[in-house]
């Protein structure tokens, strides 16, 4: 669980409330995103939240979800041969199997090989119509919380980052304008994180969680986090 002071659980709790889509901007390869997820899990569940949109391959769904309903000992590929970019870690399969005991389905809006991605924007374009897909199919009458990079969650144009524009979540908020999106960017003030190695953040000490509105990557909001913790895995990352 991660500790967040009364006053941000709340603005987030709020946040979600208004949203239909909450989606947060992580830093790949650590622990926090996921534990915030599952700390604010009880809440987002009783306003009305049951899909847990990640940004894993759309055909990693059904082996990832019939290992977390328990009708499967086998555990899924993407976290079993966990690839380098940090993704498939141990701290984001045990919230998959939290998600899955209250009921909720995962929502997986990655590309697959053969929908034939080039480039960065038309993988955004892609994943912003596999959830919009997903969510249909699995649990249209809830509302979902996703995790992606942030790059990928932005909902607004700005210098940093234009040349990989518009987002998956820009996408998705413009083909979908009847669903509420909202954004949440996770700043590290310090730590570390895996991504093709161990990587060690620039610390800015940082005495407790603030919800700050920063939008100079474009977000609704941005979480602002003392550390960053590296995340763990199942087996040595490949690639």
């Amino acid at each position: 669980m991660l500790h967040l002071p009364v006053p941000v659980r709340q603005a987030l709790r709020d946040l979600a409330q208004d949203s239909d889509f909450l989606l947060f901007g992580e830093l790949h390869g650590t622990q926090e995103p996921p534990q915030l997820i599952a700390t604010l899990l009880d809440d987002l569940t009783t306003l009305g939240y049951g899909g847990l949109a990640l940004e894993i391959a759309r055909s990693e769904r059904e082996p990832i979800m019939r290992w977390a309903t328990g009708a499967s000992g086998e555990v899924p590929r993407f976290f079993a041969q966990p690839g380098s970019d940090g993704r498939g870690n141990e701290q984001l399969l045990a919230l998959i199997r939290q998600v899955a005991e209250k009921g909720w389905q995962v929502l997986c809006f990655s590309d697959d090989p053969d929908q034939g991605c080039a480039t960065w924007t038309e993988r955004d374009s892609v994943m912003a119509d596999n959830l919009a897909a997903q969510w249909k199919q699995c649990c249209p009458d809830r509302k979902a919380v996703g995790l992606s990079g942030k790059l990928h969650s932005r909902l607004a144009l700005t210098e940093v980052g234009a040349d990989l524009w518009p987002s998956f979540a820009a996408c998705f908020q413009e083909r979908n304008p009847l669903s509420v999106v909202r954004s949440v960017d996770l700043v590290f003030h310090g730590g570390s994180f895996f991504n093709q190695q161990l990587r060690t953040l620039p610390d800015r000490p940082l005495a407790e969680a603030e919800i700050r509105k920063d939008t100079r990557l474009g977000h609704s909001f941005a979480l602002h986090l003392p550390q960053a913790t590296a995340a763990t895995f199942l087996a040595p990352p490949i690639g």
